[in-house]
């Protein structure tokens, strides 16, 4: 068990051993600022005066948070960037409890973005190069899809789940490591509740960040050129072609409440921007630089656990978020 603190939120952070297609996603050498949330907007979803909770600054890159209600638990990755980086960081899955009860849960998972569902830990797996799940009594992972066309993908980020069971997913090529990428573009996918797998968009550099609004008809996917775009998804499960949405520098993880509310994670600039369901912007949550990821868990899911390339946090909020 990790020994968790609360202290005053200025951390240095180390620099790490860089793998080259990783660099934009490394920390780096700079102070993380003291956290604070503004209230620009009476829609905001922020709770006056509440500011994030600092639960450990002892890990090293966290990804990919998701909450499960098999056990009324978090779950995130922590990537090891001074590791080999033959088939990417290695990386360690932790268990959060609340409010501060952290575990080791896997060692050398390969994991990025984790999405739980039915007692299993869905993973985007950089060391395998897949999509995958991980029974959560067991431990057991099992490899759902690892190519296309034939082809291996680059290094599997983040996905979100239909209600109807369809998977989106994106692979841009962060954690390729020491590996030649097959694919000529990093792209966006869709492995329907049949097992069919599909090329959703193959023009966005370095797709990240996805998430579904609550009606479910519309995918919002960010990348690497600072945008988040939406698709629209008809009754048929057809998506439509890209729109652009919202320009965010560097969009990293990106969730949304139960009003529709969309937070983006900015990496570089350290900030979380929230959004209406139209685009307009209602409030942020500062936190410093390299903000990953964020997810909706706890007690009727108003608490958000916030990762980041050194500490991990909670901030409790007015409105529900969505599953993962």
């Amino acid at each position: 068990m990790l020994k968790t603190h609360k202290k005053t939120l200025s951390l240095v952070v180390l620099m790490l051993c860089f793998n080259k297609a990783a660099l934009a996603q490394q920390p780096e050498n700079t102070l993380l600022l003291n956290t604070v949330n503004s209230q620009s907007n009476e829609q905001s979803p922020l709770i006056k005066g509440v500011t994030p909770t600092l639960v450990s600054d002892e890990l090293l890159f966290l990804e990919g948070p998701t909450w499960s209600t098999q056990d009324n638990a978090f779950y995130f990755s922590e990537m090891n960037f001074a590791s080999s980086q033959a088939l990417g960081p290695d990386s360690t899955i932790y268990k959060l409890v609340l409010p501060n009860t952290l575990t080791t849960y896997l060692k050398h998972s390969g994991t990025n973005g984790l999405y739980a569902k039915s007692g299993n830990l869905y993973n985007l797996n950089h060391s395998t190069q897949s999509l995958s799940k991980i029974n959560i009594k067991s431990k057991t992972n099992t490899v759902i899809v690892n190519k296309f066309d034939g082809l291996s993908f680059s290094s599997p980020n983040d996905m979100t789940m239909h209600k109807n069971g369809d998977i989106f997913f994106t692979d841009p090529n962060w954690q390729l490591g020491e590996r030649t990428q097959q694919m000529s573009y990093t792209g966006v996918y869709k492995l329907s509740n049949t097992g069919t797998l599909s090329l959703i968009d193959a023009t966005l550099e370095k797709p990240n960040g996805v998430a579904l609004s609550p009606d479910q008809h519309t995918l919002y996917i960010g990348d690497f050129s600072n945008r988040v775009s939406k698709y629209t998804i008809d009754e048929n499960g057809d998506i439509s072609p890209r729109e652009d949405f919202i320009k965010v520098t560097s969009p990293d993880g990106i969730k949304v409440d139960s009003a529709g509310n969309i937070y983006v994670s900015s990496h570089k600039k350290g900030i979380i921007n929230i959004y209406t369901p139209e685009g307009a912007f209602i409030d942020k949550i500062e936190l410093g630089p390299n903000v990953t990821n964020l997810a909706f868990g706890g007690k009727n899911r108003k608490t958000l656990l916030i990762t980041t390339a050194k500490g991990l946090f909670t901030l409790d909020v007015k409105i529900a978020g969505l599953a993962n």
